[in-house]
């Protein structure tokens, strides 16, 4: 068995802050880690006391994969306290407004791109940032975050404290109003510094940060607990087996920002516009023809574009995209230029994938694989994209149970697999000389699948009584005499002045 040791390449001495997440559901699932330097190097740093105009920019920057600008006096802020606004969605979350170092997962109403990745749901934390990753392990969260100011931000200690958050179809915002910094608390509250600040998350993926209460300078924030950061942060994860059988986990941040602590103060605005990646490309040729600064390539193995650094790195590796890509646009496949699942029944998808090629297939979000069967025969080839005009007679065909099976075993609970049409992937080929197809029917279930059900199964139980009742009232109905009728007659009121039979044929007037 191996032992998995973690490996941090930005590792230093540091002792760690536990942050309890709860999903969408209300559910506890888990705890990361936000580990804190022991040795906190402030700057001891003065705020310069020019006073600019009304939006004025302050400093621009470029920084790969966004263009930053940086506005004083801005008009940026959106109020979202309940009391003071007058968006009608703006809501107060509870949880992280009455707790410490904890985190809540929220669905979003669009996409958010992030690098270029897309996102489905965000998770706020009372110190300040959101996270934006999956907890894979507890120490990507130092990594992948979008931080308006992080810091030791403790929402349960005022009565004035709260967080909010504001979401329509094209933005996010959410709002720290009135935290105060946990280990910098009076007790008594009555010397408490406030800090209030949001984040705006657009459609597009644009990042505007927004300070409006900003009671002293951010570098005086003890960073002794936590780390006090301003900026947003990506990385991806390698998991090494060649080393002398030990599993290691290497985390590499390939991409941060970090702001000046100096020009942050009260009505600043932070403006991060994303900038084109490799990621928005979908097919063949859209990628190869990319001029935006990356070396973009395709890679069939796992139909993506990248440039081999993302939070997809692992899956990049695993599918040898380093070694076997496209960056030329006549090498791109003439007859099909990227795998696409179509919709099947029941919300399933079927995935088309020619003989000896392999790809990834994917679920979104918090959902995972089901593989709900399969096929490895000559039953799809013809006039599909794999058919290249070979005409061989035959209509050779694996076990279908043997090919459900083994997808299944890759894939299973999972949000990405990578499946193969190949004699290797699935055991020996009953017919080597025929070209074939896979297809396999999969399904993605998400956290609301049970509900779903448990919806389908009420409504059945409440038909199944509603027919029930209607066949016990017929039946009474049709026979009065039974102790059914004479109950109906007793207590229904449907009998009055009508006539119903006794038991030895004659009639009765009922009452």
């Amino acid at each position: 068995m191996l032992l998995p040791i973690l490996y941090f390449v930005f590792f230093q001495l540091t002792f760690t802050a536990d942050y309890k997440v709860i999903d969408q559901a209300g559910q506890f699932v888990g705890t990361f880690q936000y580990n804190a330097k022991l040795a906190a190097n402030k700057r001891q740093t003065k705020r310069d006391t020019a006073t600019p105009g009304s939006n004025t920019v302050i400093m621009e920057d470029t920084h790969q994969y966004y263009d930053s600008k940086i506005v004083a006096n801005s008009s940026a802020w959106v109020e979202l306290n309940p009391s003071m606004t007058t968006l009608d969605k703006a809501m107060i979350h509870e949880g992280l407004s009455t707790k410490f170092r904890y985190a809540y997962n929220i669905q979003i109403p669009f996409t958010f791109p992030f690098y270029g990745l897309p996102l489905e749901s965000i998770t706020p934390t009372t110190g300040g940032f959101i996270f934006v990753g999956e907890l894979i392990h507890s120490q990507l969260t130092e990594t992948q975050y979008i931080a308006p100011l992080m810091a030791e931000f403790d929402p349960s200690m005022g009565n004035d404290s709260f967080v909010f958050y504001y979401m329509t179809d094209n933005v996010v915002i959410v709002q720290w109003e009135n935290v105060v910094v946990h280990s910098q608390s009076d007790p008594v509250g009555i010397n408490n510094k406030e800090f209030t600040f949001q984040v705006h998350l657009y459609r597009s993926g644009n990042i505007v940060f927004a300070y409006k209460e900003v009671p002293h300078h951010v570098a005086q924030i003890n960073s002794d607990n936590h780390y006090v950061r301003v900026g947003i942060a990506e990385a991806y994860y390698e998991v090494d087996t060649s080393r002398h059988g030990f599993a290691v986990t290497y985390i590499h941040e390939y991409h941060t920002i970090n702001f000046d602590f100096d020009l942050i103060d009260n009505d600043t605005e932070i403006i991060l516009n994303a900038l084109p990646t490799c990621n928005g490309a979908k097919d063949c040729d859209a990628c190869s023809t990319l001029d935006i600064g990356f070396d973009c390539v395709w890679c069939p193995a796992v139909n993506q574009c990248g440039d081999g650094v993302s939070r997809y790195r692992n899956n990049w590796k695993e599918g040898g995209c380093e070694d076997s890509n496209i960056s030329n646009q006549d090498q791109c496949p003439e007859q099909h230029k990227q795998i696409f699942p179509t919709h099947a029944a029941s919300g399933s998808y079927e995935l088309i994938l020619c003989q000896g090629s392999k790809t990834a297939i994917m679920c979104g979000g918090s959902e995972t694989l089901e593989i709900q069967s399969g096929t490895f025969s000559r039953a799809n080839y013809f006039q599909s994209v794999c058919d290249t005009g070979s005409r061989t007679n035959g209509m050779c065909a694996y076990d279908a149970s043997s090919i459900k099976e083994r997808p299944d075993v890759e894939c299973r609970g999972k949000d990405t697999c990578f499946i193969e049409a190949s004699h290797e992937f699935f055991g020996a080929d009953p017919c080597p000389e025929h070209d074939k197809t896979l297809a396999v029917v999969y399904k993605c279930n998400g956290a609301d699948s049970g509900v779903q059900v448990l919806v389908g199964f009420i409504v059945i139980v409440v038909i199944a009584m509603v027919l029930a009742l209607a066949g016990w009232v017929y039946y009474a109905y049709r026979n009065p005499t039974t102790p059914s009728g004479l109950w109906l007659i007793k207590y229904g009121r449907f009998w009055k002045s009508s006539v119903y039979k006794t038991d030895d044929g004659a009639t009765e007037s009922g009452v």
